[in-house]
């Protein structure tokens, strides 16, 4: 039987767990323990006391469980704003972080890791001793970043996503990079391509020089020349690599097949071909790195290697609740395997070689600003 309770005082103040407690006729740490979705309650008690509080229309104060915690609920992903954000990698490594989080008391604070300068060490000594963040999950920091292992140091729950960083205190989830590159390598080998040149990302990020790593040892390994001047920067941007895909397809010494480091500059190489009057795949293969959505769509349709991008965010979030449960305290270094993925933008190479030509080039730009 539900005990009455005198609303008069409720018309001015806040429902306590305490109120709940009375007209339910349970003890306190009965609601308590339903409120926090506890499975040792009896159902029977569990119904009565969710009645009582729709019925008294309580709320939790997740401030004032914050402050007993002594935490926020506040976990905090740092990721450089400009160049990755908006960017269907990140989207996907934070659904798998939303993913994670729907249901808890958690939920995302962005920071951007170029204008917080949180290399700058007082700054993250305050934001630990502040607490406003429970943890930090790191996407995609530079080689000079020094930041997660200060956080490390000071017991900051962290993890990176996207970077092994080198350094072994600090947690990380990743893609196998280097492995991803010699499938996508062997790939174009097989299908008879001796001639491959090759786009890189940026040199500040670890993946790039783990991709070109990939493709510089699978070449070696069947006796292939690397040859310098197919090697070309690209700068993770589609525009940048079509710029210096015209110069090297321009020459009438060319590679036969290109390896991009990611899908936005195969399409940059692609564009490029085109204008030039070379057909892909007929001229020019062209594989790229990523498996973006927007990949199966372009045309032709790209070869590429496909990385996880959701599991990342999957398993950083996994990680830092487990820590911050203490469920789990050991330190994780994880790769998640690459996956090559045939399409037709790649395919056995004609001889001889066509030479290029620039006919109206306007009309053959297909995507060189496809995001």
């Amino acid at each position: 039987m539900l005990l009455a309770v005198d609303m008069r005082d409720h018309e001015t103040d806040k429902v306590t767990m305490g109120d709940i407690a009375r007209a339910s006729g349970v003890s306190p740490m009965t609601v308590s323990r339903v409120l926090s979705n506890n499975p040792s309650v009896k159902e029977a008690h569990r119904k009565r006391v969710l009645a009582v509080a729709k019925r008294l229309n309580y709320h939790v104060d997740i401030i004032a469980r914050q402050l007993r915690a002594q935490h926020t609920f506040q976990l905090g992903v740092v990721a450089p704003f400009r160049g990755l954000v908006g960017t269907y990698y990140f989207g996907q490594i934070l659904q798998g972080i939303q993913q994670v989080l729907t249901g808890t008391d958690y939920h995302i604070a962005l920071y951007d890791s170029l204008s917080e300068d949180f290399n700058d060490i007082p700054k993250c000594v305050n934001l630990c001793h502040e607490r406003r963040v429970s943890g930090l999950i790191v996407v995609a920091p530079e080689l000079s970043a020094k930041f997660p292992k200060t956080f490390a140091s000071l017991k900051m729950p962290i993890i990176v996503v996207g970077s092994s960083m080198g350094r072994q205190g600090v947690s990380y989830v990743d893609v196998d990079n280097y492995g991803g590159a010699c499938l996508l390598t062997e790939h174009l080998i097989e299908l008879g391509h001796t001639r491959i040149g090759f786009v890189s990302g940026r040199a500040d990020l670890r993946d790039a020089s783990q991709r070109e790593l990939g493709f510089r040892k699978t070449m070696e390994k069947h006796g292939l020349p690397v040859v310098a001047e197919w090697i070309i920067q690209g700068e993770y941007e589609a525009r940048k690599a079509f710029q210096v895909s015209m110069n090297l397809l321009a020459k009438s010494d060319r590679p036969t097949a290109i390896f991009a480091a990611n899908d936005q500059m195969a399409y940059g190489v692609i564009d490029a071909a085109r204008i030039l009057g070379l057909q892909v795949p007929e001229d020019l293969s062209v594989g790229g790195f990523d498996d973006i959505q927007s990949s199966a769509e372009f045309v032709p349709a790209l070869t590429t290697v496909g990385q996880p991008m959701l599991d990342l965010g999957l398993v950083a979030a996994r990680y830092i609740l487990d820590v911050l449960s203490k469920t789990n305290t050991a330190v994780l270094h994880r790769k998640l395997p690459a996956q090559l993925v045939t399409r037709s933008s790649t395919a056995m190479p004609n001889q001889p070689q066509r030479s290029a030509t620039s006919d109206d080039p306007l009309s053959k730009i297909s995507r060189i600003n496809q995001g």
